[in-house]
């Protein structure tokens, strides 16, 4: 009786052991499943339906001469060599050097007047005919005419029904996300020149980065007509693509600089000038198109070399096209490959 009496204790007590490890087991798995998910590891998912295609300009700049030239020849003219280029594209984005108000222009017929940018807002129809969709408002003009010039101009641009993202401070950052094609596109843009915000920008890329499937990281940054880029630009592009950008494009300093391949994610320093008046010959007046496509297995960056004379933007003749290509592919910090695909003016991504 005695040897029953135990082994029917040494049962219970093996039964209840058991339920425990059971439970200590099931209550770990659920916590696992539960447990939240690294920036790095948050895989957005997309429905792809069709390629999506996006067309990127660098600086544009619709005050001084180029208000002139308008005036002269009418709306159309700085992009009338470039009409085909807008279209059939689902997003086209320049960087507006300056702010869209109804205030006299400063510089307009005054030889050596300020660096104080404004834009004609009947502009912005002539843009949105053109195919426009997005201009970015974070640079070191942006401010010319207060913070009154820049509330008139974000107003001027939503009421012409385009977009605008970024802000010259880095306060409200002002994101632009839009699902196009089964895809989340989400544009970012970052004035180095505030000198505050920096911290805003980093978080606003970890946290755009979770509900988008491509992320664009559009900064105003470096040395005016430097043609390399600095090692400040380096370490900052670096950790926007480390928060989270698959593209980084950037533009101020009116001359196209070197690209970069980081973490297999390509990093254009400065694209150059879209539209400016800046000189008659020589790095000013040049600049490049990025068009991306995206597919469900590659991105796509297509590089244009774009020329601009008398205030007018057009794509390159093939023999300057291909001196332009052939010296960023020898300048850039890439791999061999990488070099040959830039001097055909072609890089492929895998997604």
């Amino acid at each position: 009786m005695l040897n029953k009496h135990i082994t029917h204790n040494q049962f219970l007590i093996f039964s209840l052991y058991s339920l425990f490890l059971t439970f200590v087991l099931v209550f770990f798995v659920i916590q696992e499943i539960q447990k939240p998910v690294n920036n790095e590891e948050i895989y957005v998912p997309y429905k792809h339906t069709k390629d999506t295609k996006i067309l990127v300009f660098g600086d544009m700049m619709l005050d001084r001469h180029v208000q002139e030239k308008i005036k002269e020849n009418g709306t159309l003219y700085p992009f009338e060599l470039m009409r085909e280029v807008f279209s059939n594209n689902d997003i086209v984005v320049a960087n507006a050097e300056g702010s869209f108000t109804f205030f006299d222009s400063k510089t307009v017929g005054v030889k050596n007047g300020p660096l104080e940018f404004t834009f004609d807002p009947i502009l912005l129809t002539t843009l949105k005919n053109l195919g426009f969709t997005l201009l970015g408002q974070a640079n070191n003009h942006t401010l010319n005419f207060g913070t009154e010039g820049f509330a008139e101009s974000t107003t001027s641009i939503t009421i012409a029904g385009l977009n605008y993202f970024g802000d010259p401070s880095n306060k409200d950052i002002a994101p632009y996300v839009k699902e196009i094609n089964g895809e989340k596109i989400g544009f970012i843009a970052y004035n180095e020149f505030s000198y505050q915000g920096y911290k805003n920008i980093i978080s606003t890329i970890k946290e755009i980065r979770k509900v988008v499937s491509f992320l664009v990281v559009y900064p105003h940054w470096g040395v005016e007509y430097n043609p390399s880029f600095t090692k400040s630009q380096q370490k900052t592009a670096h950790e926007f693509v480390d928060a989270g950008a698959d593209v980084v494009i950037g533009m101020h300093p009116h001359v196209i600089e070197p690209i970069e391949i980081y973490n297999e994610k390509p990093i254009f320093y400065s694209i150059g000038n879209f539209i400016f008046d800046q000189a008659k010959t020589g790095p000013t007046t040049e600049g490049l198109a990025i068009k991306i496509l995206l597919n469900k297995k590659y991105v796509t960056y297509e590089i244009n070399p774009i020329f601009i004379k008398n205030a007018q933007a057009s794509l390159m003749d093939d023999e300057n096209r291909q001196r332009t290509l052939t010296s960023l592919a020898t300048s850039s910090l890439i791999s061999n490959d990488s070099r040959g695909d830039i001097a055909t003016g072609t890089i492929k991504i895998i997604r």
